[in-house]
């Protein structure tokens, strides 16, 4: 094996801000030594203390080393080891919390900060030298390194050895980029709850006090709306009202000593369509997911590289959201950190409470971790009847109606709050779907068993004939960590072997598999709008067998994975994606929603014209033709009223006005108005950054 030694130097100057800076960025110039041995001593200097003098090393831009190709530079390939130097001024370190290091190496690497070892990768204990070789191949790894800030003020030294793992390895890569961590930040979110037709709830946690302030708007260069609590706190929450239906809004977090989180294209949320729109519906369905863990994170990757991931609408958490005891610390690490942080920012996420979230939280008191961390409607105001508390809710989504229950510690008897709260919400709604959500299932034999656990009897007892009374179409679990999906049931409240799919199963195909190429879709007639699916679906964490053998269900999977739920106008359609990214189950209901075929509707698409009902009861429109790809705007048009759109950009120019008491508003994926351009207090104006194009 053998050693190359990089050493970087140089001066950098850095200016400090409170925000997260760049210390030192991927691609920097670096002074490396590759001559073969390791760095002579000056008089008690090492090479990875700050005054030794490194006048006679080479530089280079990184990456450096030899052997894949993607080098910027390319050192000796006779080394064994390498040792890299770099030097950054810093005028003020006391703003900085910690350190991010983002290591590229192979195969090993030690690293020091102004002469002291900080950290060491792939690297055996002990004195290293320059033949110390690497524990296993690492080829191009990258290592993530969190450490507290022994920064100091004024010249700092990072100085690197990259080691090989034998005499006959034929690569060598190294890179690094330096983050500060500053000490106000964002620690947690930002986050979305609770979303309705005109509010959104945002909720985020820093790192030290301060005031929570959010501005916001339709344009991400005109977040003229703000909305601030001067309290100063670390748990910060925003309700935003008075907001649009089907309207996307760009945000931005700030503190104190301002921006937190700054705008970005994919920091925005999106408010619900109106309860009477029949517009395609996409929720992501987690359950059992708190691991953690590589698992989770493969399950993961998997949904967003589904093709639905960019239209989701709404994420499903179905309990046990953080192993094994729902603390604040566990869900950090299995829910906000480097696990779904980037879907949670701008996709409204709900839960119900499971069994492990239970451990540190009390339903009756709605404290601890799980009722701190997530806000859900108690009053109503996403929609459904007030429950009164957050153990569980309901919300509406376009046509769909959902209902969140607690299977865990809230009363499961008949008659009971939930019970009787359940029955007024089921008898209030008009939606067009019902979907219920709980962690204990109805059915299960997997690793816990329907047919011996209290819980999951009393809901399959108690709840199952109320929901089915009223139409229930889809009811999701998890507990089990299995995937089990069941025929299209009705009246089955029994133990497995009671199942007769003669009586217990709606339809000529109610005992089929549910896709059209097999043995057909499920439906639901307007006459009799009777049957629903049953999913347990616990593992997007974890799996662990079980019998498997329930005879209410179509299929049971020990494998783990996630489900895609898709509804447009009289079309639900659910399919299981593996870790893998195979999608192994799917089926789809059918249900006649006694729409007029071409009656006239709204397809929530400003850039479709002449939306009608199919056949599907599914609202669909044509596409704008004729849209131009730029469009100017300037005085000649004054003052400005109606819609106008561009498939590129629209440019105002000039002194331009809106019409007093009109409604304006402009479509294009780009917007530019220049600063002569003014709205009347009494008229409305609307900026929409989407693209019709032809």
């Amino acid at each position: 094996m053998r050693v190359l030694l990089f050493y970087l130097s140089g001066l950098i100057i850095v200016n400090t801000l409170s925000a997260q800076e760049v210390l030192i960025n991927e691609g920097s110039n670096w002074l490396y030594y590759d001559l073969g041995d390791e760095p002579y001593q000056q008089n008690s200097t090492k090479w990875y203390e700050l005054t030794y003098s490194d006048i006679d090393w080479s530089s280079g831009d990184a990456q450096l080393g030899y052997g894949d190709g993607d080098e910027n530079t390319v050192i000796g390939d006779t080394v064994l080891t390498a040792y890299f130097r770099k030097k950054i001024d810093l005028a003020d370190v006391s703003i900085y919390e910690g350190l991010q290091l983002e290591l590229t190496y192979d195969d090993g690497a030690v690293i020091y900060l102004n002469g002291v070892e900080i950290a060491r990768v792939n690297m055996p204990p002990g004195p290293i030298g320059y033949g110390t070789l690497a524990f296993n191949g690492s080829d191009n790894a990258k290592e993530v390194i969190y450490l507290p800030n022994s920064l100091i003020s004024g010249d700092n030294l990072i100085a690197v050895e990259v080691h090989q793992r034998s005499a006959v390895s034929s690569d060598l890569s190294f890179d690094l980029k330096l983050i500060s961590i500053p000490n106000l930040r964002v620690i947690r979110g930002p986050y979305l709850q609770s979303g309705s037709e005109n509010s959104m709830t945002i909720k985020w946690r820093t790192s030290q006090p301060t005031i929570s302030e959010l501005a916001y708007g339709t344009d991400m260069n005109l977040l003229t709306h703000i909305v601030t609590n001067l309290v100063s706190t670390t748990e910060h929450e925003i309700r935003v009202i008075n907001l649009e239906p089907s309207s996307r809004y760009f945000y931005e977090i700030n503190g104190t000593d301002g921006s937190l989180v700054e705008r970005d294209q994919d920091l925005f949320f999106w408010t619900s369509p109106t309860v009477t729109s029949r517009v395609p519906v996409q929720a992501w369905i987690l359950g059992d997911c708190g691991t953690g863990n590589n698992n989770a994170r493969a399950v993961r990757d998997a949904y967003y590289a589904y093709p639905g991931f960019a239209n989701r609408d709404m994420i499903l958490f179905l309990g046990d959201n953080a192993y094994s005891s729902g603390t604040d610390v566990e869900y950090q690490t299995a829910i906000f950190e480097n696990m779904y942080e980037d879907a949670l920012k701008n996709t409204v996420s709900w839960s119900c409470l499971g069994n492990h979230d239970g451990i540190s939280a009390n339903s009756s008191t709605q404290s601890g971790p799980y009722y701190d961390i997530f806000t859900f409607p108690s009053m109503g105001e996403s929609g459904g009847v007030p429950s009164g508390t957050e153990a569980y809710y309901s919300f509406n989504y376009a046509n769909v109606h959902f209902i969140s229950l607690d299977s865990y510690e809230s009363d499961r008897s008949v008659g009971g709050s939930m019970f009787t709260w359940c029955e007024a919400d089921l008898q209030n709604s008009t939606a067009d779907w019902i979907v219920a959500f709980w962690h204990h299932p109805a059915y299960s034999k997997g690793s816990h068993d329907s047919d011996r656990e209290s819980a999951l009897i009393q809901m399959r007892e108690n709840f199952l004939p109320l929901l089915e009374n009223y139409g229930v179409d889809l009811v999701l679990s998890g507990h089990s960590h299995s995937y089990e999906r069941s025929y299209f049931l009705n009246g089955h409240y029994g133990d497995s072997d009671s199942f007769n799919p003669m009586e217990e199963t709606v339809g000529t195909n109610g005992h089929g598999d549910g896709r059209p190429e097999g043995d057909g879709a499920y439906v639901k007639a307007l006459a009799n709008p009777t049957g629903a699916v049953y999913i347990t679906t616990g593992s997007a964490g974890q799996k662990s067998g079980g019998t498997l053998d329930h005879e209410a269900m179509f299929l049971s999977l020990n494998e783990l994975g996630s489900c895609a739920l898709e509804i447009f106008g009289g079309t639900l359609k659910v399919k299981f994606i593996r870790e893998t990214g195979l999608v192994q189950d799917s089926f789809i209901i059918e249900k006649d929603l006694g729409c007029t075929l071409n009656a006239p509707c709204d397809d929530g698409d400003i850039c479709t014209t002449d939306d009608h009902l199919n056949s599907q009861c599914q609202c669909i429109g044509s596409p704008i033709v004729n849209v131009p790809a730029n469009l100017v705007v300037g005085t000649e048009n004054n003052p400005l009223k109606g819609t106008y759109k561009a498939s590129q950009i629209i440019e105002v120019s000039g002194s331009v006005t809106t019409e007093i008491g009109q409604l304006t508003t402009l479509i294009a994926p780009v917007v530019s108005l220049e600063p002569t351009f003014s709205v009347p207090v009494s008229s409305t104006f609307v900026v929409m950054q989407v693209g019709c194009g032809n």
